[in-house]
C-alpha cells in the first residue's frame, strides 16, 4: 500500500531540497540521505491521511489508496510511514534535526486542522488561508531545507536563509496548486479538475472572488457551495465568476510574490551551481502546469 504512493510519479521536491541544501555547503556524509527519505515518508503519510479526510479519488493520475484499499488501511499505513520516518531520523543520532522535522510534523497536523476549520467558510480571510498552507505545505518545505543545512557547518544566518527559502517556495507551490485546480486539464495534473470545489475547500481564488463580489454574487457563490452534490455545471458557473473577478490572475500574482521572496532569501549564499539550480526550481514552481 505504501509503495502504491511512494513509487508513483511524484515530484520528490522535498527530499531533493534536503540533498541540495546539504550540497550547497559541500556536505560529504550520508545523513542527508536518511533525512531526505524521512521527509518523503512524512509527506507520503500526510497524503494518505489527506485523501481520507478529503475523500480524494485520484492522486498522481492513479486511484488513491483509500479507494483501492479503504480508509482504514490508508490511515494505518500513513501512521506506519510516520513511524518509519522517525526510525530513519533516529539512525542519524542528530537531536537538532530530529527536532526540526518533528516540529514540522506537528505544524503540518495543525495546518490540516485549520483547513477543516475554514471548510465552507466563504468569509475566511486571506490571512486564514496563508496560515493553513504555511502549516500543511510550507512547513515541510522549510524543514527540508533547514535540515539539509543543519547537517553541515553552515552558519545560523545561512540556516535561517535556507529555512526562509523553503517556506517561501512551499507557499508559492501550494498557491499554484490551488490555482491549477481551476485552470488546467486533468491529464496534466493527474487530479480531477475542480476537486477543491467539489470538496468544499476554501482556497485563495475563492476567497478573492468572494471578497470582490456584490451582495447578489455572494449569495450565488454561497448557494453553489451549499449544494449537497454540486455538479460540473455548477463548476462552470464558478469558473465564470473566477474569470470575471480576475481571481485566477490575482492568485498567480500572489504566488509570484512568494517566489521572489524565496530567491531573495538566497542572496547571502555564495554563488554556485546548486544555488543556481535552487533559484531555477523556485521559478519552475511558479510556472508549473502540473
Amino acid at each position: 500500500i505504501a509503495s502504491h504512493l511512494i513509487k508513483s510519479v511524484g515530484k520528490r521536491i522535498r527530499p531533493l531540497l534536503t540533498l541540495a541544501a546539504s550540497k550547497l555547503f559541500d556536505y560529504k556524509g550520508i545523513k542527508d540521505t536518511f533525512f531526505s527519505a524521512a521527509i518523503e515518508y512524512i509527506h507520503s503519510a500526510t497524503l494518505l491521511h489527506d485523501d481520507v479526510i478529503d475523500r480524494g479519488e485520484i492522486r498522481r493520475g492513479l486511484k488513491t489508496a483509500n479507494i483501492v484499499w479503504t480508509n482504514k488501511y490508508s490511515v494505518l499505513v500513513g501512521d506506519f510511514l510516520f513511524s518509519r520516518a522517525f526510525q530513519l531520523m533516529v539512525k542519524t543520532q542528530s537531536l537538532k534535526i530530529m527536532k526540526t522535522l518533528s516540529d514540522a510534523s506537528a505544524i503540518i497536523s495543525q495546518g490540516e486542522i485549520l483547513q477543516v476549520g475554514i471548510e465552507k467558510k466563504l468569509d475566511a480571510s486571506q490571512q486564514d488561508y496563508l496560515k493553513v498552507i504555511q502549516g500543511k505545505t510550507s512547513a515541510l518545505f522549510s524543514a527540508a531545507c533547514q535540515a539539509g543545512a543543519e547537517i553541515t557547518e553552515a552558519s545560523d544566518s545561512h540556516i535561517k536563509a535556507l529555512r526562509e527559502y523553503g517556506e517561501c517556495i512551499g507557499t508559492s507551490f501550494q498557491i499554484i496548486d490551488d490555482l491549477l485546480d481551476y485552470s488546467v486539464n486533468e491529464k496534466k495534473t493527474g487530479k480531477n479538475k475542480g476537486n477543491d470545489f467539489f470538496e468544499k475547500k476554501i482556497t485563495l481564488p475563492i476567497i478573492h472572488a468572494y471578497e470582490r463580489s456584490s451582495k447578489a454574487e455572494k449569495k450565488f457563490i454561497k448557494e453553489l457551495f451549499q449544494k449537497p452534490l454540486p455538479n460540473h455545471s455548477d463548476l462552470t458557473d464558478l469558473l465564470e465568476i473566477l474569470e470575471s473577478s480576475k481571481s485566477l490572475l490575482y492568485t498567480k500574482n500572489q504566488a509570484s510574490i512568494w517566489t521572489e521572496r524565496s530567491i531573495n532569501a538566497l542572496q547571502i549564499i555564495e554563488d554556485s551551481e546548486i544555488k543556481t539550480l535552487m533559484i531555477e526550481l523556485a521559478e519552475e514552481i511558479l510556472d508549473r502546469v502540473s
